[in-house]
């Protein structure tokens, strides 16, 4: 059960004593689908931003809380500065950044700023607290460790596709079969170099990873320059699974050059301590992509939230999920079009 939402007044009380100082006024901003924020108006200085987390059994607020205070402690300063926690409260006090929605106007050099940001947390691995910091949410380690995902992921919609035929002609047409050929390559490759694709990565090659990261939660300042916010989900992660999910995320919707020039930049980065990187990434990065897919469509599931939350505004579900059917779609075909070898044959 979620903790219930905090009205503005909560956020004005609750702001006051994390902050100890008065808050004038308090605007909600930055709703998403885990969490409200409040844009909190001090009586003196600048504004702070109060981020309410939901109780959904997964401690969110301090896995962020401690993911800014390491980065903060270690010069990042492109992300917000923690000031206080009250996880009673389910609340925490942060730096409030100003700047508009990035993903809402792209830039041509966008892709390089995520790269130059994912690159510069890499420097951090060994810097004091890095190996305190939890795994990412929904880490993966090991190819295997990716099958299975995709596997539970699926299994969960074949249920939810029994009633909705056009569901399941994308994932019996479509989006299995190419799957099934990308296993069979992944398993093949990796039997080929005398590799156990169940074997956990090193942890000298795994890497920090804001895991849900992107455009999507970039905020653009005055000068051109990208913010990053929400890291509810940071952590240790494999380097392939960050890699394939900045360039795939469906919340960027970064054009294909871009998306490469992505995947080039920290490829190469990755690559210069790990030899097997090129590998894992040529037979992961379909699977990651096939993971993506059927995020797009957690919509059809039943629990869902954002179907929940269609339904308590009115919302036309089914338009809802015609329009993410075809983003789903659009993503396996873009998927398939870097790996052409994946059409069954």
């Amino acid at each position: 059960m979620s903790e219930p939402d905090i009205s503005v007044q909560d956020a004005v009380s609750i702001g006051s004593r994390l902050a100890g100082a008065q808050v004038a006024a308090a605007q909600p901003a930055r709703s998403g689908g885990n969490n409200r924020v409040f844009r909190l108006e001090m009586a003196k200085g600048p504004p702070l931003a109060l981020k309410h987390y939901p109780s959904d059994g997964r401690d969110r607020l301090g896995q962020e809380y401690d993911a800014l205070t390491f980065l903060s402690r270690h010069g990042i300063t492109s992300t917000p500065r923690p000031v206080a926690k009250d996880p009673a409260a389910f609340c925490a006090l942060y730096q409030w950044f100003d700047g508009d929605a990035a993903v809402l106007h792209p830039r041509h050099d966008d892709a390089d700023q995520l790269a130059d940001f994912l690159i510069a947390l890499q420097r951090l691995r060994d810097a004091e607290g890095a190996q305190t910091l939890r795994n990412a949410s929904a880490s993966i380690f090991s190819p295997e460790a990716a099958i299975a995902q995709y596997e539970q992921r699926l299994d969960g919609l074949r249920r939810a596709s029994d009633d909705d035929p056009d569901l399941r002609a994308f994932m019996d047409g479509s989006l299995v079969p190419t799957t099934a050929v990308a296993i069979r390559q992944l398993r093949r490759r990796y039997a080929e170099l005398g590799l156990d694709p169940a074997a956990d990565l090193a942890p000298a090659h795994r890497a920090l990873s804001p895991s849900d990261f992107g455009l999507h939660n970039a905020l653009r300042a005055d000068d051109g320059k990208l913010r990053f916010i929400d890291f509810e989900y940071f952590g240790w992660d494999d380097p392939v699974k960050l890699v394939s999910d900045t360039a795939i995320h469906p919340g960027s919707g970064l054009p294909d050059a871009d998306a490469n020039r992505l995947i080039e930049r920290l490829s190469q980065a990755f690559a210069a301590g790990d030899d097997a990187f090129a590998i894992r990434l040529d037979v992961l990065y379909p699977v990651f992509g096939a993971i993506w897919c059927l995020i797009v469509l957690n919509a059809y599931l039943p629990e869902s939230r954002s179907r929940r939350a269609l339904a308590a505004q009115g919302g036309d579900l089914t338009v809802r999920l015609a329009g993410q059917l075809d983003k789903a779609r659009r993503l396996h075909q873009t998927i398939c079009q870097r790996d052409p070898d994946l059409t069954p044959r």
